[in-house]
């Protein structure tokens, strides 16, 4: 165990315990899977064994990472919790377990996947072998799935099992403690960035016939109301200001939102850029102006954190984690920059009143980085981490 590795040159008291530690989660573009596949690899940059259970092909891992990956059948996408994928993928997890000698499982998204873990742990048991089970709930596995009642109990009953339990947000343990009457409040640790990727790069010059460029990053989910973003820039337009939108991201909404800009005319002022990789993503950033996030529902809002760390600021929703990562940064930033989901004329008339106070904009553009820094640095996400992991060892649930 390594006394003091360091992640973009802050030092990480490496607190993991001897055991090692195994991270499931989803493959697909959402994002708790891109959380928890960054956790793994930067746990591993600390001198740590991790190991990386996830989808075939995931989204988010690739060769150049150093994490212990391996394949498992696990969704790619958040899916109802059955019998007919959860106990194979049990099985997989003891296999596994047993191969690498692993001795603490970290769950990122519950829906199916914390039952796999919490059987495979059962089942490991009978054997007289120990697996301590942390659950990090990450947003629809609470505020969808845990208002299901076909489901809600086994979800609590779930959540309850595991050994320690664990939310990306304030709002989102509110949420669980509420939607489940959960007698224990998760406890919060908050996502975080790479700030070495994540950080504003040189802009294109402008002149006096600057369109802006306005961005909505998701996967087109419709949580995410992708559509609303299309609104809002026709609506900017309407109102004299010469914009385009770039959407980025893929999903279900896909053709609903390319029929939508033709039908409010706007769509020759629309690029559909699809899925995109983190560097891209960053490229992308550097010629936008602000990013549009439209959703009714977000326990953190990953996607926002990117934006204002590339100095992009955000318009958005008042849609739960959003308003406690803004409000994190500046209290007054809320009122400013939110709107009610579904309120496109609201959204797109702050929207304006930013365009038309170069001031007020270029201030936020100028002082995001810095705060998201202070606020949201991964040093602090993975000492949160390793703290955690180590209760683990030698304690009770």
């Amino acid at each position: 165990m390594l006394s003091s590795p360091t992640i973009n040159n802050y030092p990480v008291t490496s607190n993991l315990p001897s055991e090692k530690i195994a991270i499931l989660c989803l493959g697909g573009l959402g994002g708790s899977g891109k959380v928890a596949t960054e956790l793994a690899q930067q746990l591993t940059l600390t001198g740590n064994s991790i190991f990386l259970f996830t989808s075939p092909q995931a989204q988010w891992v690739n060769q150049n990472q150093s994490v212990n990956y391996i394949p498992v059948s696990a969704p790619k996408t958040p899916t109802p919790s059955i019998p007919q994928w959860v106990e194979p993928l049990a099985q997989e997890i003891i296999h596994h377990i047993e191969t690498h000698h692993i001795g603490i499982l970290n769950v990122h998204y519950a829906v199916g996947l914390v039952e796999a873990a919490l059987l495979a742990k059962q089942q490991l048991a009978t054997k007289h072998k120990t697996l301590k089970v942390c659950l990090t709930l990450h947003g629809s596995d609470i505020t969808k799935f845990g208002r299901e009642v076909e489901y809600k109990y086994q979800l609590k009953k779930s959540i309850i099992n595991c050994d320690r339990v664990t939310a990306v947000s304030h709002w989102l343990a509110s949420q669980a403690v509420k939607i489940l009457d959960l007698k224990t409040r998760p406890t919060v640790i908050h996502n975080a960035i790479d700030l070495n990727l994540f950080q504003p790069l040189p802009r294109w010059n402008t002149n006096q016939k600057h369109t802006y460029n306005l961005c909505h990053v998701s996967n087109l989910r419709d949580v995410k109301r992708p559509l609303d973003a299309i609104t809002v820039l026709a609506r900017v337009r309407g109102a004299g200001i010469p914009a385009r939108l770039l959407m980025i991201g893929d999903g279900p909404n896909l053709t609903r939102a390319r029929q939508h800009a033709i039908s409010l005319g706007v769509a020759e002022h629309v690029v559909f850029l699809g899925s995109t990789t983190p560097l891209e993503l960053v490229r992308w950033l550097s010629f936008c102006d602000l990013q549009l996030v439209t959703s009714e529902s977000e326990s953190f809002c990953l996607a926002a954190l990117e934006a204002m760390a590339c100095s992009v600021p955000v318009v958005g929703t008042f849609c739960g984690g959003l308003e406690e990562v803004i409000g994190l940064l500046d209290k007054q930033l809320p009122e400013l920059l939110l709107s009610a989901p579904g309120d496109t004329a609201t959204m797109a008339a702050k929207v304006v009143q930013l365009f038309n106070n170069p001031q007020t904009y270029q201030k936020l553009r100028n002082t995001l980085p810095e705060k998201i820094k202070q606020h949201f640095s991964r040093q602090t996400q993975l000492q949160n981490y390793t703290n955690l992991f180590a209760t683990l060892v030698g304690h009770g649930a």
